[in-house]
């Protein structure tokens, strides 16, 4: 499973373990994961990423809740 994947699974699992859904700032969250699900990570092509190399960071393994 991709780094991505596991970032937006991990927030619906977390969310569905007693978070407190009715407040603005779960509002807020819950569509910048939507938002990144759908875009993803910044790429090279993105003028402010032009220069940074996310390959590092996508690489390792993390271990993510659950």
């Amino acid at each position: 499973m991709e780094l991505k994947d596991k970032l937006v699974s991990s927030f619906f699992a977390y969310e569905g373990n007693g978070l407190d859904v009715h407040s603005p700032i779960h509002d807020i969250c819950s569509d910048a994961i939507k938002k990144f699900d759908k875009k993803g990570f910044p790429t090279k092509k993105e003028e402010a990423w032009k220069y940074t190399s996310l390959n590092a960071v996508l690489k390792q393994n993390y271990n993510l809740y659950p």
